[in-house]
């Protein structure tokens, strides 16, 4: 070790003789970080993966210039012989000059800690992430350096050790690429893929950034590393006998082919992992084993899909993915989820159909047989020479439990892969249930209006003409793609709640009657869970001549007399976020400009944007929700005392920022009304979860009798007698706002808190926790331009500045120690004194 660390240190402070090395690291965070900031703040987000994602391009061009010297500059100095006539053994040279090396990297590399503390100031990043991603860089330097230590052992200059280098490393990285294999395999199917696989590094580092460690790559990336060394100090053994050089040849091609075949093998090969994002996205969930555990009798899945060989590339490695999944699932369930794969190809169907054999004569192909069970090929691209054609492939999930009818999750793609396991078990899930959940819909539908033209185009193709428009019929398709049973209602008489309904769902509510209100308190007190969504006003945007008006039209749910009695209501005044969202407006005076996209963007702060940080991370149906656009959106007043006085539970699921305010409703809106309250901002709760058991509101009222006219008022006085409600505890989440749920503007965001309150409200959390467990966006609320200039002046000129410092000080420093010692020497007579 100690002739290890001499040969480390000797390196390790030429790197710093001269303000080359220190020139070095500038350049390095010019380029990593200045590529990382230019665009940050056009979109900031806490998130790293676009530094981490060109980091591998500018390493290939970053190490051959740290690594050129190591060898080649010996040799230049005629001190390559000396060097290794002392007493060292050739690996404690070669070890010493990697570590100097890796010293030198690492230092480059800490510079650039400044990006992970600007995103911890101004965001939420994934620390867990950024570790792997940092692990992975280190992993991937410390492969090229040792590649450069060695190409520069086999070079006479640097010049050279550098071109060629540079050569193998951007070589390595392009046959990783999905672009490069995908030329090839347009050319020699096949061989782009296996070529990547072997020699490219990027799949074996792009798991490091996904947050994860995992140990195939971790081994991946240090053989190569040892190998490179290897080769190093075995070609410095032999330099000066001639007759080993065929040895040192055919040694060399020896160790390469089983390095490469060691590669080959760890690519289809799972050692071990460690997930070490925030939420573990890549590891089962919680929800997951709760399930599997329940299971009583065994869960049967069939993987119907295309070979590999004749996968696209970039679906090549699709089955591998799906199996890792299923393994981990049949893992996790000690055997009561069983898997087959079943490989099936789109050609066998038309050659069937060729067929000339009677049909009783011949065998069908499965591929036809599965047909019938709704097992269809579909279309993906793929690039066969120079040209881009469709291929038909497989990529299909089939469910079997019991007797029932099996299940198929089709189109299962690289891009879909994260809902894999969501999508999985959410039908097994409700496949194993007794019954299938009954949601009971609530939500009104708008007239129609259609223009004369368009009525004749319907007459004439023979349709019926929309009698309505349904904005809401997003939330009611949503339900019946997860397998519920959802029964559209209108909460009348001829329209009453179905018997054994599971939940209800009422979305903007409009002019309740005594006899609706009554059945919500009934469900509520009964044990039954409801999701209401209410909007007490919207907004009429009105461009007129250039100028744009902006009226308010009342929505009247009449809903607060009811909600009062559990202690919260949905708020009169008017709320408005600092944190709000452009909206755009068409010009009707302007038809071009709404042809074209484009119109009046108004961004008033009656357009709020719920962010990350509005999310209670607490609860599993906000923990990982991202921005939610709570267009016109109130606050909700919550009454703490009643609250405690019905032993009811309250939690908060989501508020706006600490920059909020409102005005009340009586006021006309002016510009001032913009502007920052006088008494200053605050926090408003715009979204709860209410449970236990609710107090009955119609308990000493009669019963209220439907309207006939479905009027508030009564067209017979009140029955005397009411049926007994027998309690139960209940849920209730209440949303101050709807506008987020209509078609027009429903989002990814919106429908997955849609879904996981349904879940939670009529199956509990386990679903939720497993629809949860995806990549939160990061998305950092837009800072203001001081900010944004201190942290460009921070990560472009103080760190680079804090460098060049440090060097030209110890620079400095060097030199007056070598004047003084000069002037020391001279003033004594030299060698004579």
């Amino acid at each position: 070790m100690k002739n290890i660390s001499t040969i480390a240190l000797r390196e390790f402070s030429v790197y710093f003789q001269s303000l080359i090395g220190y020139l070095y690291i500038i350049i390095f965070l010019l380029i990593s970080v200045g590529l990382y900031m230019t665009p940050f703040f056009t979109f900031p987000v806490a998130d790293m993966r676009g530094f981490f994602g060109s980091l591998p391009l500018i390493l290939c061009i970053f190490v051959p210039a740290v690594t050129m010297r190591l060898w080649a500059e010996e040799r230049k100095e005629n001190t390559f012989e000396m060097l290794l006539t002392f007493p060292m053994k050739t690996y404690e040279i070669v070890l010493g000059k990697f570590i100097s090396s890796l010293g030198f990297y690492a230092i480059s590399i800490a510079g650039t800690i400044v990006i992970p503390l600007m995103l911890a100031f101004l965001g939420k990043p994934d620390g867990g992430q950024i570790f792997t991603s940092y692990v992975g860089a280190i992993l991937l330097g410390s492969m090229l350096l040792a590649l450069g230590i060695f190409i520069s052992g086999l070079c006479k200059d640097q010049i050279t050790a550098f071109i060629v280098t540079l050569l193998v490393a951007i070589a390595m990285f392009l046959l990783g690429t999905d672009f490069f294999q995908t030329y090839i395999d347009g050319v020699f199917t096949g061989f782009g893929s296996l070529v990547g696989e072997i020699f490219g590094f990027l799949p074996h580092y792009e798991s490091f950034e996904m947050g994860i460690l995992e140990l195939t790559h971790v081994f991946y990336f240090i053989s190569w590393t040892v190998l490179f060394l290897f080769f190093n100090g075995f070609f410095l053994e032999i330099r000066n006998r001639p007759q080993m050089k065929i040895t040192f040849s055919a040694a060399l091609a020896l160790i390469l082919a089983i390095g490469l075949l060691i590669n080959w093998i760890l690519t289809d090969l799972q050692l071990g992992r460690i997930d070490m994002t925030e939420g573990k996205v890549h590891t089962i969930s919680e929800g997951t084993n709760t399930i599997l555990a329940k299971l009583k009798v065994p869960v049967n899945l069939k993987v119907y899909i295309t070979p590999k060989d004749k996968m696209p590339t970039e679906m090549k490695t699709l089955e591998r993915d799906i199996v890792d999944k299923l393994k981990e699932l049949r893992f996790s369930s000690k055997g009561m989820l069983n898997y087959d794969v079943i490989y099936m190809e789109a050609s066998n169907i038309m050659e069937d159909d060729e067929q000339e054999q009677p049909k009783d004569e011949k065998e069908e192909a499965i591929e036809k047989r599965m047909l019938d069970k709704g097992v269809k090929p579909f279309s993906a691209q793929s690039i066969r020479e120079d040209s881009v054609v469709n291929v038909l492939v497989y990529s299909s999930i089939g469910i079997a439990y019991k007797e029932l009818k099996e299940e198929l999750i089709p189109q299962i793609v690289p891009q879909n892969l994260h809902e894999l396991e969501y999508l999985i078990m959410s039908n097994i899930y409700k496949m194993t249930r007794d019954k299938t959940p009954i949601v009971a819909m609530v939500a009104p539908k708008d007239a129609f209006n259609i223009n004369p033209m368009m009525k004749k185009i319907y007459m004439q193709m023979g349709k019926p003409i929309p009698e309505s428009d349904d904005p809401y019929t997003y939330l009611e398709e949503i339900l019946k793609y997860e397998k519920y049973d959802v029964e559209r209602i209108d909460l009348t008489a001829e329209s009453p709640l179905p018997d054994n309904f599971d939940t209800l769902v009422v979305v903007n509510p409009r002019s309740l009657n005594d006899r609706q209100k009554y059945e919500i308190n009934k469900a509520l007190v009964s044990g039954k869970n409801v999701f209401l969504a209410v909007q007490k006003y919207m907004w009429n945007y009105q461009i007129q001549s250039g100028r744009v008006n902006v009226t308010r039209q009342e929505e009247s749910p009449q809903i607060d007399e009811l909600l009062k009695t559990y202690g919260v209501t949905i708020s009169d005044d008017i709320l408005m976020d600092v944190n709000h969202q452009p909206l755009s407006v068409s010009d009707p005076s302007n038809p071009f400009a709404s042809l074209l996209g484009g119109g009046i963007t108004l961004n008033l702060p009656m357009q709020i944007l719920l962010g990350n940080s509005s999310m209670n991370q607490d609860v599993s149906i906000t923990s990982r929700l991202s921005n939610l656009f709570y267009l016109w959106g109130t606050a909700l007043n919550v009454d703490n005392d009643t609250i405690k006085k019905n032993n009811l539970t309250l939690t908060t699921l989501m508020h706006t920022s600490d920059k909020a305010w409102t005005i009340p409703s009586s006021v006309t809106l002016t510009k001032e009304s913009f502007n920052e309250p006088a008494d200053g901002f605050k926090q408003f709760p715009v979204s709860v979860i209410i449970s236990g058991q609710f107090p009955d509101a119609y308990k000493d009222k009669p019963l209220p009798k439907w309207p006939a006219d479905g009027t508030q008022e009564q067209s017979e006085p009140p029955q005397d007698i009411k049926e007994e409600v027998k309690s139960a505890p209940g849920k209730l989440i209440l949303i101050g706002g709807t506008q987020m749920f209509k078609k027009e503007l429903i989002h990814k965001n919106t429908l997955d808190f849609y879904l996981n309150s349904v879940d939670a409200l009529t199956m509990g959390e386990d679903l939720i926790k497993i629809r949860a467990k995806q990549i939160v966006d990061r998305t950092i609320p837009m800072p203001s331009n001081t900010v944004k200039a201190f942290w460009k002046f921070f990560n472009y000129i103080l760190i680079n500045a804090l460098v060049a410092f440090i060097g030209v000080s110890i620079i400095m420093r060097k030199k007056r120690s070598r004047e003084a010692y000069t002037a020391s020497y001279n003033r004594g007579g030299g060698y004579e004194k």
